[in-house]
């Protein structure tokens, strides 16, 4: 493995990025956990970073961009090779003082910070995109469509890292919040079970706790901290179960559950075959 910290951009082809960013196993870290190595495949005039961490109380993106600015343009500057894009955008929030004083004297020509606002859903790809380049993409459309790449930080950290370093995505960094003792963005290897992540922020602090990967808005239920710490591991929330998120949660994920055993009942019924599991009421 090459440990060398920088590699001279001018001698990285697209085609040895994309191929860097495949072998390592770079997936978008956002939530969807789509290829990376395939978003840069196509060819666009702009790459966009999404920066906002629009959901409440996660803290992972602002956080990484002070503390890693220099391996984020570079990871821009790469992304921007593959794709052919002439300009790389950053767009984060305004409050986010401290990345932006860590970014801004690092930016090149071709790459400028977008200030959004300070509101929910900024952070929503297609609002994101309009707001960063006056572009509206289609319904049922892809960003591409439009000209444009878009990851987050946490990829975007994962690509320099793989063109740099090959360095293997062995790890995720996220943020524990809500009802815990010692609230804390850290760096945990894939395949920690959450139970250990919360345990390293001191355990929850109310009885009877539910549990959210991401966050509070999008986020969905975790059934079990046996669950393992995943590329696309949002975030841990950790809240009460009578908490109207929590409840809400576990009511629809009831409702999901009926509606799956009603859809294989008719389809048992359709080819003849109900199974006894599905024929106690």
């Amino acid at each position: 493995m090459n440990t060398a910290s920088t590699v001279n951009l001018a001698d990285c082809d697209a085609q040895t990025i994309r191929d860097r960013v495949r072998a390592a196993g770079v997936t978008g870290a956002g939530g969807a956990g789509f290829p990376t190595h395939v978003k840069l495949q196509a060819q666009v005039d702009t790459f966009l970073v999404n920066a906002a961490e629009c959901e409440p109380m996660l803290k992972v993106d602002q956080q990484l961009m002070a503390l890693q600015a220099s391996r984020l343009i570079r990871g821009v500057q790469y992304a921007m090779r593959a794709t052919g894009a002439r300009e790389g955008i950053i767009a984060l929030k305004e409050k986010y003082q401290t990345a932006i004083k860590a970014l801004t004297p690092l930016l090149t020509p071709a790459i400028r910070l977008h200030m959004l606002p300070d509101v929910y859903p900024a952070g929503d790809e297609v609002l994101t995109i309009w707001l960063a380049t006056g572009r509206r993409v289609p319904p049922a459309a892809l960003p591409v469509s439009v000209g444009v790449v878009v990851n987050n930080v946490q990829t975007v950290l994962n690509i320099a890292r793989a063109v740099e370093q090959q360095y293997p995505v062995t790890r995720r960094t996220l943020t524990v919040n809500g009802a815990v003792a010692r609230p804390l963005t850290l760096t945990v290897p894939l395949g920690m079970p959450l139970r250990e992540v919360l345990a390293i922020a001191g355990g929850a602090t109310v009885d009877n706790p539910g549990f959210i990967n991401g966050g509070p808005m999008m986020g969905s239920l975790i059934p079990s901290l046996d669950a393992p710490v995943t590329k696309t591991t949002g975030g841990l929330l950790v809240l009460p179960k009578t908490h109207p998120l929590i409840a809400r949660r576990m009511q629809d994920d009831r409702t999901n559950s009926r509606d799956r055993q009603d859809g294989l009942r008719a389809m048992s019924v359709m080819y003849g075959a109900l199974p006894k599991t599905l024929n106690r009421s």
